[in-house]
């Protein structure tokens, strides 16, 4: 196992050489020739044994942070350790760490025993011995078939593979070729496992058995694992901790139930959750232990104070303050008043059932999330009742939570 600290990490890419032929060269009135800062000022402490994933949209810096970590990334500022040491100019074989990669980079013409014993054919161990003379020595030498063969069968009987070993990638589904890369990592006994999107190729009902036998094998070994995904839903059911990111700066380190439950910003609160939280602009005041919450369209709800997370005070003076006000579909319910809207779409899903609802005067549309069939139908005019336990606010500008959390 491993600790990692990252501690004001940055990455920038130069700007593009410009080509000594301008003969040749296209004009392209889209280019950019600045500098492009992927990961700005990245600071965590990752403890031995965690699962982290990385998580955010395209382009939001979680692979070049990951593959900094690798060492296949120059870092451009700040120092990452691990165990301690300082690694920003260690080779990436030195560093100790495995990397299970979105394509599998599997060999065809090798069968998958080769695949997971081919990296340890290549390396070598240290070895004390001692000489004629009595001396003690080091020696570095290869792993012999012996015990390769040991460490391949190993891992092969934690991943349930013994079948696959002498087939090709030609002759395998995608989930066993990700097994496949799996034990290649798994054999070297890393101190740190990298998995850089490792499930993103495969078909939905096979995303969902491959998470689980990656979290099994997380508790099996206790190794520290790194995880990266642009799917929300596998940070939410992997990570002990998950890191989401946008645009090179992270948003928040968490847990998966805070991140749900307290999101910094109006970014996580739109980007976790299955659906998508709700946002309405709205402004609120105020009035004596109510709180008169205005809708775009002039609708008004009078919540409790004392149902909802405290608020900054100085959105509490008795003055008006337009704010983004949030809350999920599963904290919506229809009732006979309340803020009253017209239904658009309504999607069955087995046992329980989505209705996509519109205000007068607005094009957002807004999901109820009920655990049920509902006899609702498009154009049905219907009253919204709102858990006001579970509402989040967040500044116009700054788009910050401007609610503490519950017992703070």
């Amino acid at each position: 196992m491993s600790s990692i600290s990252l501690r004001h990490i940055y990455k920038v890419y130069p700007k593009k050489e410009k080509q000594k032929f301008k003969l040749f060269r296209k004009k392209n009135e889209n280019s950019n020739d600045e500098e492009v800062l992927a990961v700005d000022d990245f600071n965590m402490e990752i403890e031995d044994g965690e699962f982290v994933v990385f998580v955010g949209p395209s382009g939001c810096g979680k692979s070049t942070t990951l593959r900094m970590i690798a060492g296949l990334e120059t870092i451009s500022g700040g120092e990452l350790y691990i165990d301690g040491k300082l690694m920003n100019n260690v080779e990436p074989m030195h560093r100790d760490i495995a990397m299970v990669f979105q394509n599998y980079a599997l060999y065809p013409h090798m069968t998958a025993y080769d695949n997971i014993a081919f990296g340890l054919k290549m390396r070598k161990i240290e070895e004390e011995v001692t000489d004629e003379n009595g001396n003690k020595k080091v020696i570095f030498r290869h792993l012999t078939k012996e015990e390769i063969d040991s460490k391949v069968k190993e891992a092969s009987a934690l991943l349930g593979i013994d079948e696959l070993l002498y087939r090709k990638p030609s002759q395998m589904s995608g989930g066993q070729r990700q097994r496949i890369a799996l034990g290649r990592a798994l054999v070297r006994k890393p101190k740190v496992f990298l998995l850089d999107e490792p499930l993103s190729n495969l078909d939905a009902k096979l995303r969902t058995t491959m998470r689980s036998e990656i979290v099994k094998l997380h508790q099996k070994i206790k190794t520290t694992f790194i995880y990266v995904t642009h799917d929300q839903v596998e940070a939410m059911t992997m990570g002990t901790r998950i890191v989401v990111m946008k645009k090179g700066v992270v948003q928040q380190i968490d847990t998966p139930t805070n991140l749900f439950d307290y999101p910094n910003n109006l970014f996580v609160a739109s980007f976790i959750g299955t659906p998508q939280m709700n946002i309405f602009n709205v402004n609120i005041k105020k009035n004596n232990n109510n709180l008169l919450v205005k809708f775009v369209n002039g609708q008004e709800l009078s919540f409790d104070l004392n149902n909802l997370r405290k608020i900054e005070d100085s959105y509490l003076d008795g003055n008006e303050h337009n704010i983004f006000l949030g809350i999920r579909g599963e904290h919506l319910k229809f009732a006979n008043s309340g803020l009253k809207v017209k239904a658009n779409i309504v999607e069955v899903l087995g046992s329980s059932t989505h209705v996509f609802v519109k205000l007068e005067k607005e094009n957002n549309d807004y999901i109820v999330c009920v655990n049920d069939r509902v006899d609702i139908v498009p154009h049905d005019e219907l009253f919204l009742e709102f858990d006001e336990k579970k509402v989040h606010m967040f500044d116009k500008q700054s788009t910050l939570s401007i609610m503490k959390r519950w017992g703070e």
